[in-house]
């Protein structure tokens, strides 16, 4: 009477972990630098944020002539000229503005401002901001 042999022989053991740290390897490619994606989509999100209580604050201020007077040009980018759009009131951490194009000559002018990271390791995404007077 034979014994059957339950269990894998150690080169079936080495053969799996080779392969599994060749697979290992060629995934770490795509998870590497992760941070700069990151980065990219934080700065789209608060230039979309901006862009879009801009375009409230504009229908607020046509409506009932409340809202926040943005009536600069490209000075007005700076974060404390944007924080009133913001519901919070403050712009978000960790993000900055810089001067874009356009002029506030009318009501319904529009004008952009270049949103970055601090850090800068993303790509600047543009908000656009609609004057609500000259």
């Amino acid at each position: 009477m034979y014994k059957s042999q339950k269990g894998f022989t150690l080169v079936e053991l080495v053969v799996v972990i080779v392969l599994l740290g060749i697979l290992g390897v060629t995934a770490l490619g795509k998870f590497e630098d992760l941070s700069g994606d990151a980065s990219d989509a934080a700065n789209s999100g608060v230039a979309a944020e901006i862009s879009s209580a801009a375009a409230i604050n504009y229908a607020a201020n046509i409506v009932n002539g409340g809202g926040v007077a943005m009536t600069g040009a490209n000075d007005d980018c700076a974060p404390g000229s944007l924080a009133g759009l913001f519901q919070s009131g403050a712009f978000p951490t960790g993000h900055a503005s810089a001067p874009g194009a356009g002029a506030c000559a009318a009501t319904g002018d529009t004008y952009t401002c270049s949103i970055t990271d601090t850090a800068l390791l993303g790509l600047p995404a543009t908000a656009t901001v609609i004057c609500t007077g000259p």
